[in-house]
């Protein structure tokens, strides 16, 4: 169980999580939502895909009130937009003509609710529009400007020097080692049948900060490093949380096997719980949700939802210290 000596694995309370998670059954509409089924060519639906994933770290400032939207919520509702129009932003000739500076210009009235540039809520554009030109860049470059050669070249292949993880690894945006981002391109064109992935246990966890913190609250990992323990109990920022974060992996391939999902429908289910249900607040405690609608109770067919489904089995439940776990604040390079 020993993923390193600051953070380990409980097997035990990986199999009881998974038990409450085997029986959960997604919602018809859920894989047939306007982000995966919008109409537009395949190649326009990756370049929305590519393009938004690219820059779906960090976005807590990210909101729009009249539609009740937020984060990768905006994300999918401000590319689904672009791709139904076929936008000139998606246009990856007239994309190598601008600069970063110019395209987060022309990004901002889409992350303004009332279009007005100065009421962007999407902070670091340069950066991110940085990340987009490059993709363009090299897609120009050594794929005929055609996304789906990207995918013909992995011929559905995610390991091996050609496949999906190593090809989009040349994309400044996608270098992650853990291929969080990766892993969310190849998620979305799966998911909208765009990509047949022939070799799917090689599929890795998505492992963003909602899903370590589900896991640490749970129990399912456990932070053994009283220093690490108390720095992320605390809100401090670290220099990494590769250690969370290799365990939290580790623990979702114990669940996955365990509640008989595959990692896509799991991560599904644990980045909706974290992100509505145990967040701030937590529905065990504070008995309603951070989302309104509850992202989870969207997802996933319910009866009610005025109880988390994991109470009397989450540690969070009868031990306080473990609610007091916070995101894994990472100062590192920028994914």
């Amino acid at each position: 169980n020993n993923m390193s000596n600051k953070v380990i694995i409980n097997k035990d309370q990986c199999q009881l999580i998974a038990k409450k998670i085997k029986p959960l059954q997604f919602r018809a509409d859920h894989f047939n939502r306007p982000f995966l089924s919008f109409s537009a060519t395949p190649e326009i639906k990756l370049r929305a895909y590519i393009f938004s994933t690219a820059i779906c770290h960090q976005t807590h400032s990210l909101i729009n009130k009249r539609k009740n939207l937020k984060g990768w919520s905006v994300l999918e509702d401000v590319f689904t937009i672009l791709g139904e129009q076929n936008s000139q932003l998606l246009d990856l000739q007239y994309l190598y003509t601008l600069s970063p500076k110019q395209l987060s210009e022309k990004l901002k009235p889409f992350f303004a609710e009332d279009g007005n540039p100065d009421h962007c809520t999407l902070d670091r554009l340069e950066e991110r529009s940085n990340f987009i030109l490059q993709i363009a860049k090299t897609l120009l470059e050594k794929y005929d400007g055609q996304t789906e050669n990207l995918l013909k070249k992995s011929n559905g292949y995610l390991n091996g020097e050609n496949g999906l993880y190593n090809l989009l690894a040349d994309f400044d945006a996608y270098k992650d080692p853990l291929r969080k981002k990766s892993m969310v391109f190849i998620q979305l064109a799966d998911n909208a049948k765009i990509l047949n992935i022939k070799d799917r246990q090689n599929i890795t966890p998505v492992m963003d900060y909602h899903m370590q913190r589900l896991l640490l609250r749970t129990g399912c990992i456990e932070i053994i490093d009283e220093k690490l323990k108390l720095a992320l109990q605390t809100k401090q920022t670290l220099d990494s949380d590769e250690d969370v974060r290799t365990a939290s992996v580790g623990a979702v391939k114990i669940i996955a096997q365990e509640a008989d999902k595959n990692f896509f429908e799991l991560d599904e289910i644990l980045w909706s719980i974290g992100r509505s249900c145990c967040k701030e607040k937590t529905l065990c405690t504070d008995k309603s949700c951070n989302k309104n609608p509850c992202t989870f109770f969207s997802f996933v067919e319910l009866d009610g939802h005025d109880d988390c489904i994991f109470t009397n089995v989450c540690k969070g439940s009868y031990d306080e210290s473990y609610r007091c776990y916070w995101q894994p604040m990472v100062n590192t390079t920028y994914y």
